[in-house]
């Protein structure tokens, strides 16, 4: 075999191989790197509730005319991480962006006073465990109230096997990425998506990720002081892009769809929706 030959076989051998070799997954943040997070949540929810005692041309009236509602929710945030110090380091969360826009049946739906978020700056730390402590204890309450909106355009934890992964390797988590809330109905976030991510690709520093969730419900339960029948399926896919040496994702991408089928007294309900998540996560050694 001529030595080129040789050489780029050789080569080959070792990127496969490299591609093969398990890793060891999990999010951490890394002292002297900035984050750059950017994440957009948008639901689109179809709701028909029928009064069971009202007249066929009433009931006929509900079914034509569904309420339809949009919620849609962008955040952008950063992370300043500074040097180790004593097994631990301090961190700025830093508030660039947060927005919400609900519209009801094509009309813009009035909002709430959100607290300001564009340049909001919460100081704080990561232990040596990889724990994030914030400093609100003494902060204004415009900044106490303005964290929950920094810190929900962050990457969620991902519960990544203890053991090294390998290409086709697996592992999943409970979710509450349905995000219902009918107390009426008996709806409430207690009622989590099962999401499963699969390892498909090693390359380079890269490792690729499909992501599948299901949803099923099936429960009959007391709802303000009424006995109601939920019954419910939901489905979705994604992608994920995961920096190997950073511990940190690239990029999240997932949409799921659900339906839910609500009887009670007096009251059927049909519900569908659909969530669709995007974060993109820029990391940098370093930085400003």
């Amino acid at each position: 075999m001529p030595k080129n030959s040789l050489l780029i076989a050789l080569v080959l051998l070792s990127a496969i191989a490299q591609a093969q070799k398990p890793i060891l997954f999990k999010i951490k943040y890394l002292p002297a790197h900035t984050y750059e997070m950017v994440t957009k949540d948008s639901m689109d929810l179809k709701v028909i509730l029928i009064d069971q005692s009202v007249g066929a041309e009433k009931k006929a009236d509900m079914t034509d005319h569904p309420l339809n509602m949009v919620v849609t929710t962008e955040w952008g945030t950063n992370l300043k991480a500074d040097d180790m110090i004593g097994g631990r380091f301090p961190v700025a969360l830093i508030g660039r962006k947060f927005s919400t826009k609900t519209t009801l049946n094509g009309t813009d739906a009035p909002m709430p006073p959100m607290p300001p978020v564009e340049g909001v700056r919460v100081n704080g730390k990561i232990d040596a465990a990889g724990t994030m402590f914030l400093d609100t204890a003494t902060a204004a309450d415009e900044i106490k109230n303005a964290v929950s909106n920094l810190t929900g355009g962050m990457a969620k934890q991902l519960n990544f096997p203890d053991q090294p992964m390998k290409v086709g390797d697996t592992f999943s988590q409970d979710e509450n990425v349905n995000a219902m809330n009918m107390p009426d109905f008996g709806i409430d976030m207690n009622y989590p998506t099962k999401v499963t991510y699969q390892l498909i690709a090693i390359k380079g520093k890269m490792a690729y990720f499909d992501i599948t969730s299901t949803f099923s419900l099936n429960v009959e339960k007391e709802a303000q002081g009424k006995m109601v029948k939920l019954i419910g399926n939901g489905t979705g896919t994604g992608k994920m892009e995961y920096f190997i040496d950073k511990s940190y994702p690239k990029s999240i991408v997932n949409a799921t769809e659900y339906m839910l089928e609500i009887t009670g007294p007096n009251t059927k309900g049909n519900l569908k929706w659909s969530i669709s998540k995007e974060g993109r996560y820029v990391v940098t050694k370093g930085g400003d």
